[in-house]
């Protein structure tokens, strides 16, 4: 290793650590102070370049876990105070149009939709989307500018009430349904699995799942539910990403077989694995 990359990565290391710190030390709702560091962690993990970034991995290891648990938290969040003040606005496009990541969600869905094209798949005409939240930026963008239909799946009765309340305010209720379920608990998949019968694409969200045992849970039961062929669109992340949503491999994925990984060096944050249903897999296989 030259001394240039141990000398940035110890840079960038400290740096990773100090950003953690600091946002633990706060609630993580919306605000300068808290805005501001994820915007520079997000920064630090999309631009260190390759040649330093698994050292930075190296050294952070033991704090990757809970910067991804601050991540999650701080997102949930955001898109809590953002879907509300859409909502309140006089007018929602423009209060839209000034949410700092809206052109990264606009970038990530036209990648993912290159994806199935890359592998042969059409646009879809309907899209399940499997752990929406409250602000579902990925399903208002498939269907105010791609003309997808789109099925908003979500545990949280609250998120979906807000994202239900966003679609009405943009204009877009005709084209989304909200399915409240939780993906871990048998009785919410029979309501998602009736959903996905007419899919043309499921998109199976970063953070659905609370470990790898549970996505593969989930994985495991979209092989037997889905129709076989059906494609999948499993986020994951790689490099310093993995500081801020899990990485998620083919054998994370099982039921289902991956035929395309594209990992993103632009400022889209996610990478993106797309598989197709195959066979039914018993459920405790794996």
């Amino acid at each position: 290793m030259s001394t240039t990359i141990a000398t940035t990565a110890l840079a960038v290391a400290r740096r990773l650590r100090e950003l953690r710190e600091r946002l633990a030390a706060t609630d993580l709702r919306p605000s300068e102070q808290v805005n501001a560091t994820f915007s520079e962690l997000v920064e630090l993990c999309c631009r260190t370049p390759s040649p330093v970034d698994h050292e930075v991995l190296r050294q952070v290891v033991d704090h990757a876990s809970s910067l991804r648990a601050l991540c999650a938290a701080g997102e949930c969040e955001l898109e809590r105070h953002w879907a509300a003040r859409i909502v309140a606005a006089r007018d929602p496009h423009a209060a839209l149009r000034a949410f700092p990541y809206l052109a990264n969600y606009q970038d990530l869905v036209r990648l993912e939709l290159a994806a199935l094209a890359a592998v042969g798949e059409p646009v879809p005409s309907r899209v399940v989307l499997l752990g929406a939240g409250p602000l579902p930026l990925t399903g208002m963008v498939l269907a105010a500018e791609h003309g997808a239909h789109v099925v908003h799946v979500d545990r949280d009765a609250e998120s979906l009430r807000l994202s239900a309340a966003l679609m009405h305010a943009l204009g877009l209720s005709d084209r989304v349904d909200s399915v409240h379920a939780d993906l871990e608990d048998p009785a919410g998949r029979e309501v998602v699995e009736a959903a996905c019968r007419d899919a043309g694409a499921v998109v199976l969200a970063a953070l659905v799942g609370a470990d790898a045992t549970a996505k593969a849970g989930i994985s495991r039961w979209l092989g037997t539910a889905l129709s076989p062929g059906t494609p999948v669109l499993a986020r994951s992340a790689a490099g310093l990403r993995t500081l801020l949503y899990p990485r998620v491999g083919p054998d994370d994925l099982p039921g289902l077989e991956v035929a395309l990984e594209v990992h993103p060096r632009t400022d889209v944050v996610n990478s993106v694995l797309v598989a197709r249903a195959v066979a039914c897999v018993p459920e405790h296989a794996g």
